[in-house]
């Protein structure tokens, strides 16, 4: 049984193997075509050098001021018709201010509602500005596990 398995396994190797004869020209060409395209300052078509780089590529394109390349390697080889697209980053929105902001800006924060939001307007009027934003957790009904949701969307 496990020969005839074998037998099957690599009779079925044999014929997944590409037999057609390689085609040089492919090999020999002076030049292939990349088109760049997304967040860069001239999109289209490039005619480049074989085993050029996405790096190479983008400079030769240019890139715009809110192009995101964290998702591309810049040491990556381009072959004959590839599509290299760039992203844009997301803009980031901006920090909310626990020492100014209004109680509709705190509200915008993930788990702060109107009470809590008044409680930090409150809580700000009576003894002063935050000094750093842990104190945030100072205010009632806010521990830990809420300011660890929002540390990353606030400010002083």
């Amino acid at each position: 049984m496990k020969q005839l398995l074998i037998f099957f396994l690599l009779a079925a190797a044999a014929f997944s193997i590409d037999l057609r004869r390689l085609d040089e020209s492919v090999l020999h060409k002076d030049t292939i075509r990349v088109t760049v395209e997304g967040a860069v300052a001239s999109p289209g078509t490039l005619e480049v050098s074989p085993y050029i780089s996405a790096g190479e590529v983008l400079e030769q394109a240019g890139t715009t001021e809110d192009a995101d390349l964290s998702a591309i390697n810049p040491d990556m080889l381009m072959k004959d018709h590839d599509v290299l697209y760039v992203p844009t980053a997301a803009p980031e929105k901006p920090k909310v201010s626990i020492n100014t902001a209004t109680a509709e800006e705190l509200m915008s924060l993930p788990g702060i509602g109107a009470s809590t939001a008044q409680q930090i307007i409150v809580y700000r009027e009576e003894n002063g500005l935050f000094q750093k934003t842990e104190d945030l957790m100072k205010v009632p009904g806010i521990g830990p596990a809420k300011f660890e949701k929002i540390e990353r969307l606030i400010r002083l």
